[in-house]
């Protein structure tokens, strides 16, 4: 594989204007004119490296044509694709200083971009204009950032903001992966990005999920602020990318940023008083993956039935639309990680109080995808003959494939009296020992489908 090392003496002049591009298309037409006489053109084949995480960072490039991987970590770990129009490295520009790249970008296919320079930016701009320029690119990467900070600081100014992000650190766990164990020495204060995590407490030699931290929420920070151990196990419930802060940088921050520690206080303190009126409730599973135990299940009309008779938001997703939400994703077979997968679930979830994703019957991507994501994995099943172990159990439990099935839901035909018959129900059970919740339901029977409703979501 190449490596195109940035812009050199094989990148010509462009024939295009750069105005035509996020994030310049703010710009006056004068100033794009400027910028776009001093660009210069390059080609990737594919396989080839734009550039590797930690090299050093001197200009942005626009994708004219073709589409680029971004790879984070080591070993690199696929994080995102993007389409032709994306901008990358631009962020520098709002940081300032000496940077280095905080990811590395491989070409998928034959591509085509436009670099400039960070120096030429920063030269040919006045300084009004060139904060006209900064102004969509912040708003672009920092929007997280902020709503996450906010909940610990209150309101930052951008400089501090632009400072942290040139701080923090990425981390990816995969579902079921441990972020850090009760009574482990503090090292980080996290952000959550992507995904989500569970809060465990160790209570009469049993784990108990006490809370849950989504997208844009801290974690880990008050053990930094207090010294010692954590107090509790922090374990990702699907695939996970935080931020974080090392602690000498967090404490850092605090002493540089008295509002910062000010704002901070009150926030621990707004904590501690609710935490002493209310009491702790563990949370509700708000995301079933519903995976048929056979074939010719019906999973979309059993899905509609119990949204009818439920009084929250309820939405049931597949892969279907999945593809029609997110048009510019790669392929689920493309995307190991589930970044993509991720981002498109957590909108959802953010959306509605509760979501059904309709599972394959085969070990496809997107099954995995589900399983690996949901808080739960229902069973949904035809009553008569049991069927066998369907290949996505089994995967499940050899630990092929992060989940396990824990609920079971029996569908009798129209008008059958439930709970149905023992000698029924048995055979499904005795082949499913792991199970923890049996349901029944007659199909077109709503009371049925009510309460089976208040079964799965336990509420």
């Amino acid at each position: 594989m190449g490596h195109a090392d940035g812009l050199d003496d094989t990148s010509s002049k462009i024939s295009s204007n750069l105005s035509s591009y996020w994030p310049f298309d703010a710009l006056p037409e004068a100033a794009g004119k400027l910028l776009s006489e001093s660009a210069l053109e390059l080609e990737l084949e594919h396989d080839m490296w734009l550039f590797h995480q930690d090299d050093p960072a001197d200009a942005l490039f626009v994708l004219v044509s073709g589409q680029l991987d971004v790879y984070q970590g080591e070993p690199p770990i696929w994080r995102k694709r993007l389409e032709a129009g994306a901008c990358v490295g631009e962020l520098p520009l709002v940081v300032g200083g000496e940077r280095v790249r905080s990811g590395s970008i491989r070409a998928v296919g034959s591509c085509r971009l436009i670099g400039l320079g960070y120096s030429d930016v920063r030269r040919l701009l006045t300084r009004r204009v060139f904060d006209g320029l900064l102004t969509p690119v912040t708003e672009r990467h920092l929007a997280r950032l902020e709503l996450g900070l906010s909940t610990l600081f209150g309101k930052l100014p951008l400089s501090m903001l632009v400072e942290i992000d040139g701080e923090m650190i990425q981390r990816h766990l995969a579902a079921g992966e441990v972020l850090f164990h009760a009574n482990d020495t503090l090292r980080h204060v996290w952000l959550v990005d992507e995904g989500r995590l569970e809060v465990l407490v160790e209570r009469d030699g049993q784990q108990q999920r006490v809370a849950e931290v989504g997208p844009g929420q801290p974690v880990g920070e008050l053990a930094v602020l207090i010294g010692g151990e954590r107090s509790a196990t922090v374990r990702a419930l699907r695939d996970t990318w935080l931020r974080g802060l090392t602690a000498p940088t967090f404490e850092a921050l605090l002493m540089r940023h008295p509002g910062a520690a000010l704002g901070l206080a009150r926030t621990l303190a707004r904590r501690l008083v609710q935490a002493s009126q209310q009491p702790v409730i563990v949370s509700q599973p708000r995301t079933l993956a519903l995976v048929p135990a056979q074939p010719d299940v019906d999973l979309r009309g059993f899905a509609d039935a119990l949204i009818e008779q439920l009084s929250s938001s309820v939405t049931a997703l597949g892969v279907e639309s999945f593809a029609a939400d997110a048009p510019l994703a790669v392929r689920l077979d493309d995307d190991p990680a589930n970044r993509r997968f991720g981002e498109w679930l957590s909108a959802a979830e953010a959306e509605h109080d509760a979501v059904l994703l309709l599972v394959s019957d085969k070990l496809n991507a997107w099954t995995r995808a589900c399983v690996s994501a949901a808080d739960e994995v229902v069973l949904i099943a035809d009553s008569g003959n049991a069927s066998a172990l369907t290949e996505v159990e089994r995967a499940m439990q050899g630990g092929d494939t992060p989940g396990g099935v824990s609920q079971l839901v029996l569908c009798h035909p129209p008008g059958t009296p439930t709970p149905g018959d023992e000698s029924v129900l048995m055979p499904w059970l005795e082949a499913r020992s792991q199970l923890v919740f049996l349901h029944e339901v007659a199909k077109g029977d709503r009371r049925d489908f009510s309460r089976l409703g208040r079964g799965l979501f336990r509420g």
